[in-house]
């Protein structure tokens, strides 16, 4: 097989030097300017709920790294100057062929003005809740019930009494899922609805003296102020039942193990994914769970409840509260 210079030597001889230079560097240019124009085509508008927000900061971040050869047009919906005016103006003037929603803000806004146009997101609360398009695609925020359920029973195996706080309005489809993979692994979940924030206290109350502990989930009824999660805490603390929580910002409150997902991870997915949605790639998951978790233990905790800890998952942990 020839190589590509034992190629050129023969295209020399047929027509000339001076013509086959002149052919090699017009294909070289060509196929420049074809590769240019393919990274002019990818235009993507970021919408941030708030840069001020660090996660979502970084989740950006993340994406802009791993995304090279597109022109990137970034809104801090934050910044007063940003209004939805704003939004629609650059939309019709950008003709962005990706909007990225980071946050539940942003994606409401972007579904509201532009549900027409392909969207990603990310770092969108309980997206369940959230109107969904035919051209929208995402990464939960929450990971799977199923890999929490795992590594709850990994770090601590006595516990199969879980109990969950949730409204029917946001969290019913969860609830169903989520007790059928609860069964599966040897967990009983017991579950107490809640209508409204003022009968938050009565559900707890209920509720706490039938289960080994409290697995805390994203739900804006039973979350509804920071004084409803210091309740919720400070109630569950006193008749010593841990609670597994879904933020690091609940490590503050006392929880005993946090499962979140990890935020370099998620912005690696969906600049994949944007990258499949711009190579006319089949999505076969529309949303995705993320792929990665970190963990914080509370060893204070653990201690102070005297509840039985798998030696072996404290490796495990990416953070040690002592």
């Amino acid at each position: 097989m020839k190589t590509i210079f034992e190629k050129f030597a023969c295209l020399t001889k047929s027509i000339g030097s001076t013509s086959a230079i002149g052919l090699l560097v017009f294909c070289l240019f060509a196929c420049l300017g074809v590769s240019e124009a393919a990274e002019e085509t990818r235009n993507i508008l970021i919408l941030n709920s708030s840069m001020a927000t660090e996660k979502y900061a970084l989740a950006q971040a993340e994406f802009k790294a791993r995304f090279k050869g597109a022109n990137f047009v970034d809104i801090d919906l934050a910044k007063e100057e940003f209004d939805e005016a704003y939004v629609k103006k650059i939309i019709r003037e950008k003709k962005p062929d990706v909007i990225y929603c980071i946050g539940s803000k942003a994606y409401v806004l972007a579904h509201e003005i532009a549900k027409e146009n392909t969207m990603i997101f990310s770092m969108a609360i309980n997206w369940q809740r959230l109107p969904m398009g035919e051209n929208t695609y995402g990464i939960s925020n929450e990971l799977s019930t199923g890999m929490q359920l795992m590594t709850f029973s990994y770090f601590f195996p006595k516990l199969k009494k879980i109990g969950v706080l949730y409204s029917k309005t946001y969290n019913m489809e969860w609830l169903k899922n989520t007790e059928k993979d609860a069964q599966d692994m040897g967990f009983e979940i017991i579950a107490k609805p809640v209508k409204s924030p003022n009968k938050l206290e009565s559900a707890l109350e209920e509720l706490l003296p039938k289960v080994d502990a409290l697995w805390l989930i994203s739900d804006p009824v039973v979350l509804s102020d920071q004084e409803s999660t210091l309740s919720i805490f400070q109630k569950s603390d006193a008749m010593k039942k841990p609670v597994f929580a879904y933020n690091e910002a609940f490590s503050n409150y006392g929880a005993l193990l946090v499962i979140e997902a990890d935020i370099p991870t998620i912005g690696e997915q969906i600049s994949s994914m944007a990258l499949d949605i711009l190579a006319n790639k089949k999505i076969d998951e529309r949303v995705q769970a993320p792929a990665g978790s970190h963990l914080i233990l509370n060893m204070k905790k653990v201690k102070e409840y005297g509840i039985e800890l798998n030696g072996e998952a404290i490796g495990s942990a990416n953070r040690i509260i002592k």
